[in-house]
């Protein structure tokens, strides 16, 4: 039987702070064009979703910033590059 790979929680979690902000810009992207879609309770809660990953995103760039460690800054480069990959994969599809 082959032992099923897993995720750690740090490749998650640096997942979730490179996805997040894309689908934050998303978000913001589609509100105009369908704003039929985009009624009061979601953008209430959109704005909400925003301003959270937003705090968390400065939260860790500060981190970064004031900073030296080596794995806090191998964690940080794997979370811009699962960014830019997420946007090239959507590209690509």
């Amino acid at each position: 039987m082959t032992k099923k790979k897993s995720i750690s929680n740090e490749k998650k979690l640096a997942c979730l702070v490179a996805i997040l902000p894309v689908m934050m810009d998303f978000m913001e992207d589609v509100k105009d064009e369908y704003p039929h879609l985009y009624n009061r309770q979601v953008k209430k809660s959109g704005n909400d979703f925003i301003a959270e990953v937003d705090k968390m995103g400065y939260s860790l760039n500060k981190r970064v910033i004031n900073e030296s460690d080596e794995d806090l800054m191998e964690f940080y480069t794997q979370v811009v590059n699962m960014g830019t990959i997420f946007r090239q994969w959507l590209l690509d599809l």
